[in-house]
């Protein structure tokens, strides 16, 4: 059993740790035993003798009354900027709540709770005023929006090889879509510093060949940025050059219908294209007077075209990190065009060097595929491969590439894809704070199969909204069984009448609604790409 000294001694140590604010709360908790031990202080230290028993007795001036229960209440955590409810117990009630600063928070009487979107992060003191006439506190610690931690500070366009922070660039063709976007790291932004991803894509016409090429640039370098740049455009061009040049045979790519055809045409292709990226990178190393390694990036190329015998042909360059695949969403099944190259620390890898440009190494790390159907091929970087895919055994794991497709869903039936898919790729994943760059060529048969879902959806959304107000339920059981609805489409509900609401239902465009197999969100448009 613990000595009274043993309790002191814990009190001690808490008065030692305890905050103004914490010392309030526990004075007006408390204010009688607080009265007691002030008054038994003061008498003890007129004591001139510890050796009379009677001075240890000491009999309060006033009788001290006792709380036979004390309530206690403890605040589950909030999140800044994620929705928060904590329901009062039932062993109390209480009539009233405060908080100590303005943090987003009320307190709803009639649902006995305090619920709201924080807007501050950091330690809130609630104030609940009991039934009884008492007043208990509590600290309620709202942490923080991890993405509010980081700055954004665009990247200084003087600085020596600039380009903008983020980009975008989509085409149709007759057989689909080339789409590519990169989005700068949070560790770049927050030092205002440039991205060193880029990307390429081209169409063919003659061919029907589609070209996709990312880079990331080395961290390392102090010009990879650059790099990458200069790499994916010199691949892009010297492609294009090679189908245009009428003594080759390279425009006649489609009419190669054998194995040895292919494999001998596609090296071909690899060899120019990869070596005219490190020739590149060599002549402005030379031309700015600086050293070739500060261009250091990796390298993925890929193209894809339809053959004379209505199969599709892909072919893959991968060299470093990231990945490159082929999805086929309708069977489930993924097809890896290559492998990654992982050094001996984390975050290592192998970057685009002289030795690695020669004919040898290059035909080493050539993956091809032939179908029957157009290919939804996608390249990217280790900024997207890592958050999404975490180890390269993932990679290889079929249902983690329906999740990322699933996703990507979303931005992609946005009527700007492009600049959706730019934004898309701020999303928050803790960690991974790395530049991001994703490329895709899209067959017109998916790109149909997702906009017609995305219709269907809002077709089905809209229908059972209309039939819940026909049944004249009320808004909150709209929210919880059908949706949850944008704040103004809320409000309608609340305070506008049934043909108010139906003429604002049929308002909502299609690129108002985010839709995905786990649940379905309505959104205003203005919310859309903010939070990841």
């Amino acid at each position: 059993m613990q000595k009274a000294s043993d309790y002191f001694k814990q009190f001690e140590q808490w008065l030692a740790k305890a905050d103004a604010n914490s010392l309030d709360a526990f004075i007006n908790q408390y204010e009688y035993l607080v009265r007691h031990l002030v008054e038994l202080t003061n008498q003890f230290s007129n004591i001139t003798s510890l050796d009379t028993e009677q001075n240890m007795y000491m009999t309060p001036s006033e009788k001290t009354p006792v709380q036979t229960k004390l309530a206690v209440i403890n605040l589950e955590n909030a999140k800044q900027d994620e929705f928060y409810v904590c329901y009062q117990r039932d062993d109390f009630i209480v009539k009233d709540v405060s908080f100590s600063k303005e943090c987003g928070l009320i307190w709803n009487t009639e649902k006995r709770a305090i619920e709201g979107m924080p807007t501050e992060s950091g330690e809130v003191i609630v104030s609940f005023l009991l039934e009884d006439g008492t007043t208990v506190q509590s600290t309620l610690f709202i942490n923080p929006n991890p993405k509010k931690l980081w700055n954004n500070i665009p990247s200084d366009p003087q600085s020596r090889f600039w380009k903008p922070d983020n980009a975008s660039h989509k085409m149709d063709t007759p057989q689909g879509t080339l789409i590519a976007a990169r989005q700068r790291g949070r560790s770049h932004a927050h030092k205002g510093t440039c991205c060193d991803d880029d990307f390429a894509l081209a169409y063919h016409q003659p061919t029907g060949i589609h070209f996709l090429a990312v880079a990331d640039g080395a961290g390392s370098a102090e010009f990879s940025r650059e790099g990458s740049k200069v790499a994916v455009n010199a691949a892009k061009e010297k492609v294009i050059e090679l189908l245009n040049l009428p003594e080759k045979s390279y425009k006649a790519f489609p009419e190669f219908l054998t194995e040895e055809s292919l494999k001998f045409v596609t090296q071909g292709v690899f060899n120019n294209a990869v070596q005219a990226a490190f020739l590149a990178q060599q002549k402005t190393a030379t031309d700015a007077a600086i050293e070739l390694k500060s261009l250091s990036c990796t390298l993925l190329l890929a193209f894809t075209l339809p053959l004379n015998d209505n199969r599709w042909f892909t072919a893959c360059y991968w060299i470093g990190d990231g990945a490159s695949a082929i999805f086929s969403p309708a069977q489930a099944e993924v097809k890896i065009l290559g492998e990654v190259d992982a050094g001996q620390y984390s975050g290592e890898t192998q970057f685009l060097t002289s030795n690695e440009a020669n004919s040898d190494q290059i035909i080493k790390r050539i993956y091809t595929d032939i179908r029957d159907y157009p290919p939804l091929l996608m390249l990217m970087t280790d900024g997207v491969s890592d958050p999404k895919f975490q180890t390269d055994a993932q990679l290889q794991n079929p249902e983690k590439w329906q999740q990322f497709w699933v996703e990507l869903n979303e931005p992609l039936v946005n009527k700007e894809a492009e600049k959706a898919l730019e934004e898309w790729l701020d999303f928050f994943s803790k960690g991974e704070h790395d530049d991001r760059t994703l490329a895709m060529f899209i067959p017109s048969s998916i790109y149909t199969e997702i906009r017609n879902n995305k219709e269907q959806s809002v077709g089905t959304i809209s229908q059972t909204i209309e039939d819940k107000i026909d049944g004249v339920v009320e808004a909150d059981s709209i929210a919880k069984e059908v949706v949850n609805i944008s704040a103004e489409a809320t409000a309608c509900i609340e305070s506008e009448s049934k043909e108010a609401l139906q003429e604002k239902i049929s308002n909502i465009s299609l690129d108002e609604i985010s839709v995905s197999q786990i649940k379905i969100t309505l959104v205003k448009a203005s919310d859309q790409g903010g939070v990841a």
